[in-house]
């Protein structure tokens, strides 16, 4: 292979664990209020 093709792979291997390593550290904060979701009473029905 040539060199720049493996230096782009290279690259793109840091980029992609860093991503990974940057996703499963983060702490998302916790929201600031609360969070209510309305179902309609048609998409609950068993018919």
């Amino acid at each position: 292979m040539s060199k720049p093709l493996l230096t782009f792979i290279g690259i793109a291997v840091l980029v992609l664990a860093g991503g990974v390593v940057f996703l499963g550290t983060y702490k998302l904060p916790a929201p600031s209020q609360q969070v209510e979701l309305q179902i309609p009473n048609d998409r609950l029905s068993l018919q």
